[in-house]
């Protein structure tokens, strides 16, 4: 797959993920009517991250190979891949939720994603 394709997609997955989640934060993560504004604020913030880094991908789809867009894949393939570990941990928990699997199965396809269009396509410059 070409980069610039894959870093399309990414970019369409957080930012499409990232805003309902920033507008309405108890209805896309399944919280109940009890959880704390202060919770509410925290998922917000993180959630912002995830946006940045959609923007990011989005920026970066046309950029030319180079050390800056090796770090884009590799970094996001480690990202994704630990987010794999936790999702696991989490849908293995007593309180886990049903989506949890369906999230990490997606986060594993582009951790595995990154890796393999990242290293298919590094660029030549030496670090």
């Amino acid at each position: 797959m070409k980069p610039k394709l894959f870093l399309t997609i990414a970019a369409l997955y957080f930012l499409l993920g990232a805003v309902p989640s920033i507008i309405a934060p108890a209805l896309n993560y399944y919280l109940d009517a009890g959880t704390s504004t202060y919770s509410l604020h925290v998922l917000r913030a993180t959630t912002c991250l995830l946006a940045g880094l959609g923007v990011v991908y989005w920026l970066a789809r046309n950029a030319e190979p180079s050390l800056a867009r090796d770090a884009i894949f590799m970094g996001s393939a480690i990202g994704f891949g630990l987010n794999v570990i936790f999702m696991v941990l989490a849908g293995l928990s007593p309180d886990g939720v049903g989506i949890t699997w369906g999230i990490a199965a997606v986060n594993l396809l582009f951790a595995i994603g990154f890796f393999v269009v990242g290293r298919a396509n590094m660029s030549t410059a030496a670090a």
